[in-house]
């Protein structure tokens, strides 16, 4: 079996991702040997909190390209953002300096975690209003949306697609968050698994564990759909198909 892994802050020096380049070539390296054959670079967006680190991430991502070349012929690479939701984000992503999943409307959107629902709703539903398709990052850790199953579905309906990090169905995120996760994954309210790694020790790359629990738990096109195919099919700008596998 083989991963899309569509969350990952592996671009030395972008953002509070890898830290050199030895952990950039690490985590490459990482993902690689875990299975992972199509992965997409999605560094921090937002001026406020994180520079704007955008013409340096290009040039970092051309040399992880020729990297690639070398060393993962086979590996498929992408340059995206994880967008830190504001207010007037809509004009980021219309003016290109905050970029989408591959020229596509799919964006990659995260809150503070601390973050209010009716905060996380409203911008969901401003990106959907604009004519994007959010994908929420790490739906799992917004303590706000913890029982909030109705909500997340409806938001589901409109086209939000829920993004949950391998780390936290493992435990990496502590107990409570690893509870939601499985929650989430036995409503079938989860669309999609990315490592949203960023460094090799910590928060390394990693798919294979959360393929095989969820293969165990809910079966293997259940898994393939949440570790592959759904990631390619956004960054092909394509609709996820949403089939009932539970």
């Amino acid at each position: 079996m083989t991963y899309a892994d569509i969350h990952f802050h592996g671009l030395s020096q972008i953002d509070d991702g890898a830290a050199s380049e030895e952990d950039m070539h690490t985590m490459l390296a990482q993902a690689y040997q875990d299975g992972v054959r199509t992965l997409c670079y999605t560094p921090h967006y937002h001026p406020g909190y994180f520079t704007d680190r955008q013409q340096a991430a290009v040039e970092r991502f051309g040399e992880v390209q020729a990297y690639c070349v070398q060393h993962y012929p086979d590996l498929e690479v992408f340059l995206g953002n994880e967008l830190r939701y504001a207010e007037n984000c809509v004009a980021w992503l219309r003016e290109g300096v905050c970029r989408t999943y591959h020229h596509t409307r799919y964006v990659l959107v995260d809150f503070f975690e601390e973050e209010d629902r009716r905060t996380i709703v409203q911008g969901l539903e401003q990106l959907l209003n604009a004519g994007y398709l959010p994908v929420l990052a790490h739906v799992e850790r917004y303590r706000s949306l913890w029982r909030s199953d109705r909500e997340l579905r409806r938001l589901a309906d409109d086209g939000v697609l829920l993004q949950m990090d391998s780390q936290s169905l493992t435990g990496g995120f502590g107990y409570r968050v690893c509870l939601q996760s499985r929650h989430l994954l036995s409503r079938g309210l989860i669309d999609l698994v990315s490592s949203d790694a960023h460094d090799p020790w910590q928060r390394p790359p990693g798919m294979s564990d959360a393929y095989r629990y969820i293969t165990q738990k809910m079966g293997e096109a259940y898994a393939s759909a949440l570790c592959r195919d759904h990631a390619r099919r956004i960054l092909a700008g394509k609709a996820v198909r949403k089939e009932r596998y539970i």
